[in-house]
């Protein structure tokens, strides 16, 4: 009796204690940040993905297409709205991964600084309507090259 309950704590313990050290990305997100590892290493940056997670889970937060969240064993994950990806275009869908990656993964802030014609300098702008956004074909290396500057 004595070693069984020994044997039980000792399980208990150690099944308490074990962090969950593997991160993964939903196997829709898994390209966005394989783009987002791409572009950065054209950029000069070569970066670890192996630590940030990725899921889908519908926000309550009004007007939230995404968000970065650091869980707690430190890790970091974006956490993308489902209803918004189910509406987004790819560019949008790429936009607001790349937007989440750059807080998770470059520790950035939002910027909300505009060009004279009124758009955004950055991806990295908070959404608040201080600057247009215009991520299009035309204009995203342009904001790649800012958001791995």
């Amino acid at each position: 009796m004595h070693k069984l309950i020994i044997v039980s704590l000792l399980l208990i313990t150690s099944f308490s204690c074990t962090k969950d050290e593997t991160a993964s990305v939903d196997a829709a997100l898994q390209p966005l940040f394989d783009d987002f590892a791409t572009e950065a290493q054209t950029r000069g940056l070569n970066l670890d993905m192996n630590q940030y997670s990725g899921i889908f889970m519908e926000l309550e937060d009004a007007n939230v297409a995404a968000k970065c969240q650091t869980i707690s064993n430190g890790t970091k994950r974006v956490v993308v709205d489902q209803s918004f990806w189910n509406a987004a275009s790819a560019m949008q869908r790429e936009m607001v991964v790349f937007h989440e990656l750059g807080h998770c993964v470059l520790n950035r802030a939002h910027l909300d600084e505009a060009r004279t014609d009124g758009a955004c300098i950055s991806m990295m702008q908070s959404g608040l309507g201080l600057c247009k956004m215009s991520y299009t074909n035309q204009t995203r290396s342009a904001y790649l090259n800012e958001l791995f500057k």
